[in-house]
């Protein structure tokens, strides 16, 4: 009868031992499954829609397509700040899709294209002004044109010396991007296209020492590397995207219209960057409405 009893208790404690690993088990499934949906939470409260704005010649009296008048670019930082927008780098949202830093919750992007003068005597006072910054994307030959021919200080043609480009640099306002050195042309290739019948080792040969050579003056002259590439023209194919890259770019933008959704940690955006770009031709709310950005 003592054998009987302790094989029942034994029985008991089995059934004991089996109902609690079942509540463990449950237990956990629901730990799992709750920090499952946080994490998917977490990862919905980092994505960013981030805008670029594409900006060209800042003139007085001037409007056109890529043309805006000093008065019109205040009107714009006046509206995006008035919404609540906060300015980043590139290099910055770089950061945030590698998972290295945090963007506001409205970041927006100014980037300016070619190197124009007019870009440092009338966008500039206002950017330190109004404490936002910007992208400056270079071509190098017209930049080296306008440091050694003294063709300088004409709002109409003139573009940067690299000495004023070094100076915008240290300023902290804007950040330097790489245009080309001299493949912002129609021909023989139109921007960075590649040619007809050339290989991909031509190709890149050619694209990485025009592009290796504004990096080296950079340098040189500004003290300062680049790790966004501005698309001439908008114009880019896969060959050159691998290629920019194997040289150390990070950022590639475009010239496709559209805002970017950004996520922390996922890079994949970087490599069409969205950006609209400011025509004169509309004024602040037009252009803004236009295309959804409050």
């Amino acid at each position: 009868m003592h054998k009987a009893k302790n094989k029942a208790d034994t029985i008991c404690m089995k059934k004991l031992m089996v109902k609690m690993l079942c509540f463990f088990v449950i237990a956990c499934a629901i730990f799992c499954g709750f920090s499952f949906q946080t994490q998917q939470t977490q990862a919905q409260e980092v994505v960013r829609n981030v805008p670029i704005l594409m900006y060209h010649h800042v003139r007085e009296n001037k409007k056109g397509n890529y043309v805006v008048t000093p008065q019109m670019f205040q009107q714009d930082i006046d509206y995006l700040k008035k919404h609540g927008f906060q300015p980043i780098f590139i290099s910055q949202l770089i950061d945030f899709c590698e998972g290295k830093g945090d963007l506001p919750d409205k970041p927006v992007v100014l980037s300016f294209d070619d190197g124009h003068y007019n870009n440092m005597k009338y966008a500039f006072p206002i950017l330190k002004k109004e404490k936002f910054k910007a992208n400056l994307n270079v071509i190098g030959c017209f930049c080296e044109h306008s440091t050694s021919s003294g063709d300088i200080d004409n709002p109409a043609n003139s573009y940067l010396t690299w000495s004023e480009i070094k100076s915008l640099h240290d300023s902290g306002i804007f950040e330097i991007g790489n245009h080309t050195y001299k493949m912002h042309t129609f021909s023989p290739r139109f921007g960075i296209a590649k040619l007809k019948n050339e290989s991909v080792a031509e190709y890149k040969k050619a694209l990485s020492a025009d592009v290796m050579k504004l990096e080296k003056v950079l340098k040189e002259k500004c003290g300062l590397s680049t790790q966004v590439f501005a698309y001439p023209f908008g114009e880019y194919n896969a060959d050159a995207e691998k290629i920019l890259k194997q040289l150390g770019f990070k950022a590639f933008l475009t010239c496709n219209e559209g805002c970017n959704k950004a996520i922390k940690g996922d890079c994949k955006v970087l490599s069409t960057l969205k950006r609209i770009n400011r025509t004169g031709l509309l004024n602040t709310r037009e252009f803004f409405e236009k295309h959804n950005i409050s």
